[in-house]
């Protein structure tokens, strides 16, 4: 645990007056976890070559929030009945991480982590999957806590603190603070991250690049890796160990059996270097923080992001080539969502249509980029 030992944990909604909570925003924050926090509990790895195999071992972490600070990860899980009290982790007899529960609290971004100065990061940012604790699955060489041996099917108590989560505010205070945990999205079920985007679905970033027969792993692995520069583009934060070992779990019927997942894992790095001269990704890259003409007239940060991507692929008579397919996988989104984000350039006269593509010849459609000749 990284920060101040100072008591936190009495604190209630009531001692958290404006005033109070303007003194105390310049410090690190952490989460308070276990019952105080709905069941809120976090895995906590040490090193980074514990988490693919953690992974590889519960699907469920794919649909969870997971942190990083110097090494290692934090994986949140919220609990739904009994479980373990905070117990350290060993793999071969040797700690290597906590199960975090109640009387511990994690930090979280923005912070700043002590021992490098650099700050802690989110991997994946998504609703912290609900499960119970039996769900959890240590993988071989790794001793966890015991199992439950009268697990509830009901939720977890609630404290006074129902429908919050309680953050702590790690500063030169003896403080607590409590958050609520608002949802804000246009889609029932989809998170929405502050800057106005759906949180990255690892799994299904992956999905269109799983291996379905050997003999196209090399492809698959390079496509993935250009998804992931699109990722990371976007201003996701990617993890390239947990986006492998999404593709692997799926994949790993269809791959050579004298070869490793290190192997694999091998290609899918080096595909990156591979990635030169891709037009799209060139002007997804070219086009952020710039602002294209006519964009001002758009709402959002995705739509105006768009119209810069569409500005950086014109040639010089204003036009280019594009798909709906090729802007769906550049910006992630299904290739229907991609046809109407096109449309809307269209009608707030940001672009034109010079000639529309056909099916039955494979041709994308020309645009033109009219923007800067719109009122």
């Amino acid at each position: 645990m990284k920060g101040d030992k100072r008591k936190w944990k009495h604190l209630t909604l009531d001692d958290l007056t404006p005033e109070y909570l303007s003194d105390i925003m310049d410090g690190n924050i952490g989460i308070a976890l276990g019952r105080v926090s709905n069941g809120l509990c976090a895995i906590d790895f040490d090193d980074d070559d514990l988490v693919a195999p953690f992974r590889a071992a519960n699907p469920w972490t794919v649909k969870t929030t997971i942190t990083k600070g110097a090494r290692g990860c934090q994986i949140w899980v919220r609990i739904v009945g009994d479980f373990p009290p905070t117990t350290k982790l060993k793999r071969n007899g040797i700690p290597c991480g906590e199960w975090r529960t109640d009387g511990s609290q994690s930090i979280i971004p923005p912070s700043i982590h002590p021992d490098t100065n650099q700050p802690y990061l989110f991997l994946s940012i998504q609703p912290v999957v609900s499960i119970h604790y039996n769900e959890i699955n240590y993988p071989e060489g790794m001793v966890g806590t015991s199992k439950v041996s009268s697990m509830s099917t009901q939720p977890t108590q609630l404290t006074q603190m129902t429908e919050f989560t309680q953050y702590t505010q790690l500063c030169s205070k003896d403080t607590a603070f409590a958050v609520g945990t608002e949802t804000r999205s246009d889609k029932p079920g989809v998170e929405i991250v502050p800057n106005g985007r759906p949180a990255l679905d690892i799994e299904q970033l992956v999905s269109p690049y799983i291996a379905t027969a050997r003999g196209r792993n090399n492809k698959n692995l390079f496509e993935l890796a250009k998804a992931v520069v699109c990722a990371r583009l976007l201003d996701y934060d990617v993890s390239d160990q947990e986006v492998f070992a999404v593709w692997w779990r799926h994949s790993q019927q269809h791959t050579r059996p004298n070869l490793t997942a290190d192997s694999y894992f091998t290609e899918f790095k080096k595909a990156f270097a591979g990635i030169k001269g891709d037009p799209l990704i060139d002007a997804l890259r070219a086009s952020h923080e710039l602002a294209a003409p006519g964009s001002d007239r758009l709402l959002t940060e995705r739509a105006r992001r768009f119209a810069a991507f569409c500005y950086c692929l014109r040639d010089g008579k204003g036009e280019f080539f594009l798909s709906c397919r090729a802007a769906g996988k550049t910006f992630l989104i299904p290739h229907k969502d991609a046809g109407k984000w096109i449309e809307d350039l269209i009608y707030n006269r940001i672009l034109e249509t010079v000639v529309k593509g056909s099916k039955q010849t494979a041709e994308a459609t020309v645009f033109r980029f009219i923007g800067e000749g719109s009122g």
